[in-house]
């Protein structure tokens, strides 16, 4: 059985290589595990997280190791496009269908026939889209805008949202039927001030990406640096450490990576979102309401964490974060 996990883990760090996705910490090879194992099938999958945790890169490995690799992988935005625009980009249009149509235009969705079709911030869409989306996806058949030809297709979709889609069809701003039909396999990437202990080598990921175009050769990172990095709830997600690294390797100089050449990155993040007096509260309140869930489950970790509404091993990494595991547990025994 541990020759059996070992090999799993070697195989997801060779899966993570190949798709750019940075880190090792339980939280992402959970989500990688999940993503290989849906991978295979045909199934919807829904993608969901904020905005920067690498919704896209998750996409494009469960296509990749999918069935349907050797075939089309096609993306569209749904929030960069107005409604009657989006129409036509997925479903394509015939000559004459609007002013401005000269010509036939096939949509997103004849050119992923037998491939994946991406609909990335499927949240944004209106309620006649999402309809129609609907229709196409228990049907896989559609008509072109202006057309009364019937296509048939073959389409896998994977889509993405930065919202709580449960709670957007709770408000009544999007479809529960569509919901239930797209979030079959539902995989959720935390943000990265939960993954912590992947900073490290994200930073890593990013300096062997950018370095060359900066004509540096980076063999160490600045210690304070990585504390500053750690210590920081990172809004932007992975994406802002992204820009940061790089803005890191343009300004400074020499073969440690630091935030000395770039004070203004650095100030950055010590005064952006939120002051350090609301930053030490919020984590204050999160570190009792923790305290206070082990309390009522008399230090039971699993349930716990099903009361507070995350995986227990999230709750481990936020234990290990705090590191005061030991006060916790004498508190719950209080």
């Amino acid at each position: 059985m541990a020759d059996q996990d070992k090999a799993n883990e070697l195989h997801n760090a060779e899966i993570c290589s190949r798709y750019q996705i940075a880190g090792a910490s339980d939280n992402l090879m959970d989500i990688v595990s999940l993503a290989r194992k849906v991978a295979p099938t045909s199934a919807p999958v829904l993608i969901t997280g904020e905005s920067g945790t690498g919704k896209e890169l998750v996409s494009s490995l469960i296509h990749g190791e999918s069935n349907r690799s050797e075939e089309p992988y096609i993306y569209v935005n749904c929030a960069a496009l107005a409604e009657s625009l989006l129409e036509s980009e997925l479903f394509g249009h015939e000559k004459g269908a609007f002013t401005g149509a000269h010509d036939r235009r096939i949509g997103r969705f004849e050119r992923a026939d037998g491939g994946t079709l991406l609909l990335d911030e499927i949240s944004e869409t209106t309620p006649k889209l999402q309809a129609e989306l609907l229709r196409v996806l228990e049907q896989q058949k559609f008509e072109r805008v202006g057309g009364v030809e019937t296509v048939s297709v073959n389409v896998r979709i994977i889509s993405t949202s930065n919202r709580n889609l449960s709670q957007e069809v709770t408000r009544g701003r999007f479809r529960k039927d569509l919901y239930y039909r797209l979030g079959g396999i539902h995989l959720f990437l935390p943000p990265l001030r939960e993954r912590y202990d992947d900073i490290q080598d994200i930073v890593w990921h990013f300096v062997n990406l950018y370095a060359p175009e900066t004509n540096r050769r980076i063999t160490a990172l600045d210690k304070k640096m990585i504390g500053t990095f750690r210590q920081y709830d990172w809004p932007g997600n992975v994406r802002q450490l992204r820009n940061v690294v790089r803005g890191a390797l343009i300004l400074g100089q020499g073969e440690t990576l630091s935030l000395d050449g770039a004070p203004s990155l650095g100030a950055d993040l010590e005064s952006d979102g939120q002051s350090e007096s609301s930053t030490l509260q919020l984590r204050e309140i999160e570190r009792r309401t923790i305290l206070e869930a082990l309390r009522r489950t008399q230090r039971n970790q699993a349930k716990a964490a099903v009361l507070l509404g995350i995986s227990d091993r999230t709750l481990r990494e936020k234990l290990r974060r705090y590191k005061s595991a030991e006060e916790l547990q004498t508190a719950g025994e209080a």
